[in-house]
């Protein structure tokens, strides 16, 4: 009968926030969002983060803790990197000189998902199985993976094998990767239109 998480339902005005967002940022700048990171990861994604900077010293990383008891940690993470760090919670919104911006909310990591232009999917770096990588594909962001995605084992290689997706195998290729795709916005788009176009295929489930 098909998936039924393909038939998750993308608002209207996720598009038209995000744009208000990334305008609020800064537009031309390179946002990364790191979705529902687990404790083993935050340090690999800070680090990441740090290495892409020397490349892109605008570059924004938005990172959403998966357990409220990490929101905290992941503030002091990023500070202690010398990041200027903002979070949902205080600051409302992150802004130009923001370099860390931490989503310490529940239900709202679509919403910013929206205003990536690559979402790293989090719980694949450690052995947790990986979380959904429907909800940055159905926005037409590229996604990219550890080798750990039991969770979603079938969605994500169908995501890889039409090229909407990319499987790193440690932490080290984490930032090789971001570094590649944010500089290659063509890549980025087609990427994006792949992950678009394998989710309206497989839609139906719910019918």
């Amino acid at each position: 009968v098909g998936n039924l998480k393909y038939d998750m339902h993308v608002p209207d005005s996720l598009k038209p926030n995000a744009r208000q967002w990334r305008e609020q940022w800064g537009s031309q700048r390179p946002v990364w969002i790191a979705a529902s990171t687990h404790e083993g990861e935050e340090l690999p994604v800070i680090e990441a983060h740090s290495h892409l900077l020397r490349r892109f010293p605008d570059a924004l990383l938005l990172v959403a803790p998966r357990h409220p008891e990490r929101f905290r940690p992941m503030v002091q993470l990023c500070r202690s990197y010398g990041f200027l760090t903002a979070c949902r919670s205080e600051d409302t919104m992150a802004g130009p000189d923001t370099q860390c911006f931490v989503l310490d909310t529940l239900g709202e990591l679509v919403p910013f998902c929206a205003a990536a232009d690559v979402a790293f999917v989090a719980g694949s770096l450690d052995p947790i199985g990986g979380h959904n990588v429907l909800e940055p594909a159905a926005l037409g962001i590229p996604t990219i993976v550890g080798p750990n995605t039991f969770n979603f084992t079938e969605v994500t290689e169908l995501l890889i094998d039409h090229g909407a997706c990319v499987r790193i195998e440690d932490a080290e290729d984490l930032a090789a990767v971001l570094r590649r795709l944010l500089g290659q916005p063509e890549l980025c788009q087609q990427m994006g239109q792949a992950a678009i176009t394998v989710v309206e295929n497989e839609r139906g489930a719910v019918q």
